[in-house]
């Protein structure tokens, strides 16, 4: 019987052999990162690294992601993903990083801590066991050095839709038009700080990102031009909905959880 991690890499070997194209939706892949890069922005100010780590590279191999603002702060930016398919595709686009297959349940290739910042933005929400998610953390905080800075964001699950979509990918997890990838087990906010400090970082920030409905703009963005009129005012609607993290009901209309966490100094 193969083991969950086989199941795994069929399946993105699957999407990769199906081709990515329909996955990159330039609309709708800005929108997404500039959603990160102002976060990341306002929790991180002026700070400035040595060497950075991304842990999955979909968003860099099918669009522009966030590889040039990691290495606008950073001296030295490598990123990792499971299927070496998709780090090459990374690398062909950004070849100003340096790209490799890896799990970032078992990070042998890097033995001892090296990386300053490591961003990992929708990476440990997609395995079938919870315990992975607790594995990679410890893995993240293992090759982080004393001082460093881990951002991580996760599926919130008290977003009903998330709950609802969860559920069907994992009863279902082929492609289907409005859940093309496996979904997998994830925590609420409190519990993720929870495992984050489990793990020995400290967390310095928390919160929740992406307060619109994701599945009906995230399809309505295919019909629209980036930089066109249309697209701008499609845009300026997506970024409105932001306007929701001020309110009481923030943790039920975030996408996503969102915590930045330092390792204390050695």
């Amino acid at each position: 019987m193969k083991n969950s991690r086989d199941s795994e890499e069929l399946h993105w070997q699957k999407m990769v052999d199906d081709g990515l194209a329909d996955l990159s939706i330039p609309l709708w892949r800005d929108f997404c990162d500039g959603l990160y890069l102002r976060l990341l922005n306002k929790w991180l100010g002026e700070r400035r690294f040595e060497a950075a780590l991304k842990t999955d590279l979909f968003d860099e191999a099918v669009g522009v992601g966030l590889a040039n603002w990691i290495c606008s702060v950073s001296s030295k930016m490598e990123g990792i993903d499971l299927m070496p398919e998709i780090a090459k595709r990374a690398a062909d686009r950004h070849p100003e990083i340096t790209t490799r297959q890896a799990d970032v349940r078992s990070l042998e290739a890097y033995p001892s801590p090296c990386f300053d910042l490591i961003v990992s933005n929708s990476t440990l929400d997609h395995f079938e066991d919870k315990t992975d998610l607790t594995r990679s953390l410890k893995e993240l905080a293992r090759v982080l050095l004393p001082g460093g800075l881990l951002f991580v964001t996760l599926d919130n699950p008290q977003n009903p839709i998330v709950s609802i979509r969860n559920r069907r990918s994992s009863a279902s997890p082929g492609r289907s038009p409005l859940v093309p990838y496996f979904m997998g087990r994830t925590v609420p906010r409190l519990e993720l700080i929870r495992m984050v400090e489990d793990a020995g970082l400290t967390v310095e920030r928390s919160g929740y990102l992406m307060h619109l409905p994701r599945v009906l703009f995230l399809h309505a963005s295919r019909l629209f031009a980036p930089g066109s009129p249309s697209g701008r005012g499609v845009m300026g609607l997506m970024n409105s909905f932001e306007l929701l993290d001020k309110l009481p009901a923030r943790s039920r209309t975030g996408h996503y959880s969102t915590v930045l966490a330092r390792k204390p100094d050695a």
